[in-house]
């Protein structure tokens, strides 16, 4: 009886086989694990996927857009071309370096959640591509391939404004009990509670541009707004001859660093120029578009020498306004970011020069500080990523390429 059980088997066993099950199983595995997270493996020169409200929904756009990194022959090859010059500042006493993944271990599968301000952003776009490459690199050295990869989700609103739908993607991503959390956050006053939560699942918390007052973060990767922002008070004085009346375009009225490069420019001007005057802050986030905001401004004040521009998305808005108006040609603009059409309109004069920030580097440096932090190594509590003055005369170097992106 024994005997004809176990042929039975063994018949059902290699008729199994001949059919391909074993190839089907295979299949199945792989689908299923590639559709409970949507990994993010696309390189620099590609374009997010949209915005969705859920993970589920962001994990189905990815799987139909993320290019693996595991591609060989000539498809390796362009992923090689497309590699981006990473560069941190490194300063006395930290902890560590935030431009290598070198000496870093982390267990296999580890999922590290990534929630942005604004994926239609280019500033994001290239936050990404960073973030992406610190975890090709960490792959690369660690051996990980296929399920074993550690990786990310990369999720947010379709635009700054809107802090709900961020608070609703982070409640999201928290509940699947990522590895670690890195953060962009809308609105400095919000996500308390998200950060509580995150904390009592021990998920350490890095915060990537902008954030909230709270003990329970692990660490800030950010650009020094501040200082960014006295270094555009200067460059804008020098345009209009250190003399005359300017405006503030500021993106979020309550976002850290909107705020941050909002104050720091009206102090460095009230503190060294005493002839140049700020006469108007005007925020892109209320019900009055960019262009009536601005046309109220000039009827105000027409007399405005110079614009101040707090990141890309208002330098695009600014430029777009001030082409559609008359007698606008004597305003100098001096932006924040280093998107594609800023850099035609610096390259063309319309715009006097950019401070630049290192999304690549921000990227790149919040990933090796979530992998540090999920290790339990040290980590700096604040992460300058540096950040460039681009003009006319610099835009072209090759130095200054990585601060550039579209």
């Amino acid at each position: 009886m024994k005997r004809r059980m176990i042929a039975v088997l063994l018949s059902g066993i290699l008729l199994c086989s001949a059919a391909g099950c074993g190839k089907e199983a295979v299949t199945d595995k792989s689908t299923a694990a590639s559709s409970s997270q949507e990994v993010t493996e696309t390189p620099a020169a590609e374009e997010s996927p949209e915005a969705s409200s859920s993970s589920a929904d962001s994990t189905a756009e990815s799987a139909s857009a993320s290019t693996s990194s595991e591609s060989s022959g000539d498809e390796g090859k362009e992923a090689d071309k497309k590699r981006i010059e990473i560069t941190v500042p490194h300063k006395d006493g930290m902890e560590a370096l935030y431009d290598t993944v070198d000496g870093l271990t982390v267990e296999k599968g580890s999922y590290i959640a990534v929630v942005a301000k604004d994926l239609s952003a280019g500033f994001w776009k290239a936050v990404k591509a960073g973030a992406q490459q610190a975890l090709d690199d960490l792959n690369a050295s660690l051996g990980y391939t296929g399920n074993d990869k550690v990786y990310m989700t990369f999720e947010g609103p379709e635009n700054e404004s809107d802090t709900n739908s961020q608070i609703n993607i982070i409640d999201s991503v928290i509940s699947e009990n990522p590895d670690a959390l890195i953060l962009g956050i809308i609105d400095q006053q919000s996500g308390q509670a998200q950060m509580e939560e995150a904390s009592d699942s021990q998920i350490p918390v890095v915060i990537a541009d902008s954030g909230i007052e709270s003990d329970l973060i692990t660490s800030t990767c950010a650009t020094d707004h501040a200082a960014a922002a006295k270094l555009a008070a200067d460059h804008l004085c020098e345009a209009i001859g250190n003399s005359g009346e300017v405006a503030i375009v500021a993106h979020q009225y309550n976002t850290e660093s909107s705020v941050e490069r909002v104050e720091a420019f009206k102090k460095e001007i009230e503190e060294k120029y005493t002839d140049v005057k700020v006469v108007q802050v005007n925020y892109g986030d209320g019900e009055e578009s960019i262009a009536d905001m601005l046309k109220n401004t000039l009827e105000t004040y027409p007399a405005l020498k110079g614009i101040f521009c707090t990141n890309e998305d208002m330098a695009d808005q600014t430029l777009d306004a001030l082409a559609d108006m008359e007698n606008t040609e004597q305003i100098q603009i001096v932006g924040f970011d280093s998107g594609e059409k800023q850099q035609k309109a610096i390259q063309e004069g319309r715009e006097y020069g950019t401070v630049t920030q290192n999304p690549y580097g921000l990227g790149y440096a919040a990933i090796v500080a979530a992998v540090r932090a999920i290790q339990g190594l040290p980590v700096d509590q604040k992460i300058d990523t540096g950040y460039q003055w681009i003009d006319k005369d610099t835009i072209d170097l090759e130095t200054n390429q990585k601060y550039l992106y579209n």
